[in-house]
This record gives structure tokens, C-alpha cells and sequence, in this order.
């Protein structure tokens, strides 16, 4: 299984995203867990060895230098989630979705 987390700010709208991402993918056949967490708990993501992917949504673009750095440093896959991709409607999921399975 791969595993995904998104970075929020707050993590309500994350875990949301999240959850849908989740199911969506594991109903085409993709084993992979999408998580979500608040950007207080950033640092503990990129040293986990538990993680393929890290994702930053768009509340705390800002911060995806500062998070590259952190990336590089701890060799983690980091994206950035654009806005059409962090909308918990069908498009938005599978947007998400295609984020995920283009950078794990």
C-alpha cells in the first residue's frame, strides 16, 4: 500500500478531501491511503518513513519552499494541490486523485 498526506492548515477541509480521494481511488482498483493532517504536525510527516507522497493544499501554498527544502532533505515526493483539485464535489476528487497517481 502507498500512502499519501495532505497538509492543511486547519485539517477540517483535508480530512474531507482525504477520505474522498481514498475511496475514489481505491474503487479503481489503486491501493493507496490518502491522510490528512494540520500543518502544526508538518515536520513529523517528513521524517516518517510511512509516507510515498506528500501533498500541500492550497490554504498553505506559502509554505511549499520552505516544505521542498524539507522534501529534499528527507528524500519525499512533494506536490502542490491546485485549487480545482480541493473541492470535495466529483471533479475536484478525481482532480485530486490524478495529483496523487502522477507523483507517488
Amino acid at each position: 500500500m502507498k500512502n499519501v498526506m495532505l497538509i492543511c492548515n486547519a485539517g477540517m477541509s483535508s480530512s474531507v478531501m482525504a477520505k474522498k480521494t481514498t475511496k475514489f481511488l481505491q474503487e479503481k482498483g489503486e491501493d493507496i491511503q490518502v491522510d490528512a493532517t494540520t500543518i502544526a504536525s508538518a515536520d513529523k510527516v517528513f521524517t516518517s518513513d510511512k509516507y510515498d507522497l506528500i501533498l500541500v493544499s492550497p490554504q498553505i501554498r506559502m509554505k511549499f519552499d520552505e516544505f521542498s527544502k524539507k522534501a529534499e532533505k528527507n528524500n519525499k515526493n512533494l506536490a502542490q494541490v491546485p485549487f480545482n483539485a480541493y473541492a470535495p464535489i466529483p471533479s475536484g476528487v478525481e482532480a485530486m486523485a490524478n495529483l496523487v497517481l502522477e507523483n507517488i
